[in-house]
């Protein structure tokens, strides 16, 4: 077994940093582009995501109150908004919310608490080029079966 150097560190601790700016970038907000909108980006990226039940419910009950074309909030549904409109318990969709947020569907600004923060759904740009990529295959099929 070999001591490591520094030299071995140095190269660790820059292939870690890598690592994170990707996943940074990956869960970064997408950039709506073209005649894209929202809500239904928003909605086929949820459906496809890997999100547990829960997370999608609230992911799209929370996109509910959004904007239809770019997903900003008019209406601040809150916790107690976000129970009624899903059917979940407070904690479950507090659970939920973490999740959301954590992995780039959603923001919260203002309080910690969710009963009181203002929330805004997101989809992060790993999800969005994800969607962009089966739109444009299932595109591809549809015009190579159409020209079969």
């Amino acid at each position: 077994m070999t001591v490591p150097t520094p030299t071995d560190l140095a190269a660790r601790t820059a292939d870690r940093r890598a690592s994170a700016d990707l996943i940074t970038r990956h869960l970064a907000p997408g950039v709506l582009v073209g005649r894209e909108e929202f809500r239904p980006v928003h909605t086929r990226a949820v459906r496809e995501s890997a999100l547990t039940p829960h997370c999608r419910l609230v992911a799209l009950a929370l996109a509910s109150y959004a904007h239809f074309r770019t997903g900003e909030m008019s209406h601040q549904p809150r916790l107690a908004g976000l129970v009624t409109a899903t059917g979940l318990t407070p904690g479950q969709v507090a659970v939920a919310l973490n999740i959301l947020t954590q992995r780039g569907w959603a923001s919260r600004t203002g309080s910690r608490a969710y009963e009181d923060a203002d929330l805004q759904p997101h989809i992060p740009a790993g999800a969005l080029a994800r969607h962009r990529a089966r739109r444009i295959a299932e595109r591809a099929e549809r015009e190579h079966l159409a020209s079969a």
